[in-house]
């Protein structure tokens, strides 16, 4: 294809040709991706960079860690992933999105210096990102790990802090059911002698091993460094190695992840003070995750998908006294736990609105009513006439709870607008 053929592609020309070149959706490892960004010269990158791995919770603590950093007046740069209605939503720079012109020019780029080479999807994207950060240099870089860690794309950077969030049963297909051995693959993204970060304070002893064994500088929640909550439950006290900081208020985010963002700071030498902590904890949010929608019935977005981020959806709506109805709108994937999840949630829903959900991951709800058996629920072909229902139901003083997927999530702002 000539050059200017391939400048002639719009967006979504390429995410459509991106979504069918590769033979495997997922091919996990590291050789291919490296020899590409080798003669792209983007095998590493000029300034600091932040890699955030875990099975929950890495999207949350790479927007806190972003925030932190802009509001401390650097320029930053992050690439996550997936993305919920807009494909430029995977590369943000100082919070703001990309133009589609540039990544077309970056996915042209990259097919020139791919040659023979055949990149999946993620792969293709890793390296536009790189391309990106190189284009536009901000101060900083967090990286969010797409699956696992050690052979994960974004792992062909050598990262300055790498921060391993929480270990628990996801995709089991490609990272297997031994939890041992998964911590282990999330903490492959650490380096010799590097800086590392765990989040959780139960988190694989085998993450530990890793650290050890490379002789890693590690900062561990539980252990040296601390989260200490105030007895009323408001407010708490970040204990750092070197800082501290108190009278933050308890966010509605993960409290562990809030905790590694701010250790991941400290590993990167960067001097915050307390007001600008307190205010960007405060202002804590990161589209899907908790993400209030609107009032009277009140409606929240959350992208749970799997028995660890279900608890913690339980324990988030538990948080939160209601005195009228909690309605549920769910549909997930084929390949995640649904069982597990449902049990997590046992209690909390007043009746279920379900959906199926289409594509190679696709069910078409069967699994998730399985999972229900004795308990209320009605089963709907779409999620938006799940959630559609679920609003007619509800009472001004009741809530609505949209969740399941990345993709159940995206039905809803799509139907309802976007973000």
């Amino acid at each position: 294809m000539t050059q200017t053929q391939l400048m002639s592609r719009s967006l979504e020309d390429w995410l459509s040709y991106l979504e069918h070149h590769h033979p495997i959706a997922i091919d996990l490892g590291l050789e291919r991706i490296r020899i590409v960004a080798q003669r792209m010269q983007l095998d590493s990158l000029a300034m600091p960079v932040i890699t955030v791995a875990g099975t929950n919770g890495k999207g949350s603590t790479c927007r806190l860690i972003e925030q932190l950093l802009l509001a401390n007046g650097n320029s930053v740069g992050v690439y996550s992933s997936p993305h919920i209605l807009d494909y430029r939503e995977r590369v943000r720079i100082n919070d703001g999105l990309v133009d589609a012109e540039l990544f077309c020019q970056a996915f042209s780029e990259i097919e020139k210096a791919r040659a023979e080479i055949s990149l999946t999807y993620f792969e293709v994207g890793t390296l536009a990102a790189f391309w990106l950060f190189r284009r536009f240099a901000p101060d900083f870089v967090v990286l969010e790990v797409g699956l696992g860690g050690r052979l994960d794309a974004t792992n062909i950077i050598d990262a300055n802090v790498a921060v391993v969030t929480t270990i628990a049963l996801d995709h089991e297909k490609f990272l297997g059911n031994d939890l041992a051995q998964i911590g282990r693959e999330k903490a492959g993204i650490f380096r010799s002698h590097g800086k590392a970060v765990t989040g959780d304070p139960h988190i694989q002893s085998s993450v530990y091993e890793v650290a050890k064994s490379l002789d890693c500088e590690l900062l561990a929640n539980g252990v040296n460094i601390h989260a200490k909550v105030s007895a009323d439950g408001q407010t708490w006290q970040y204990l750092g190695s070197q800082v501290e900081y108190s009278q933050l208020p308890v966010p509605d985010l993960p409290l562990d992840n809030a905790v590694a963002a701010l250790a991941a700071i400290e590993q990167l030498g960067v001097s915050l003070n307390q007001p600008l902590v307190h205010d960007c904890i405060a202002h804590w949010q990161l589209a899907g995750r908790m993400q209030r929608l609107q009032d009277a019935p009140v409606v929240y977005i959350d992208v749970a998908h799997n028995p660890q981020s279900a608890q913690y959806l339980a324990t988030q709506l538990k948080r939160h006294q209601w005195h009228g109805k909690t309605y549920a709108v769910c549909a997930m994937l084929a390949d995640k736990d649904n069982s597990g999840a449902v049990s997590e949630l046992d209690g909390i829903f007043d009746n279920w609105f379900i959906a199926g959900l289409y594509g190679d991951r696709g069910d078409d709800g069967s699994k998730l009513a399985q999972a229900l058996q004795g308990k209320p629920f009605e089963r709907f072909e779409h999620v938006n006439q799940a959630y559609e229902h679920a609003l007619a139901m509800a009472d001004v003083s009741d809530r609505v709870i949209v969740f399941g997927s990345f993709v159940t999530v995206a039905e809803v702002l799509s139907a309802r607008g976007g973000l």
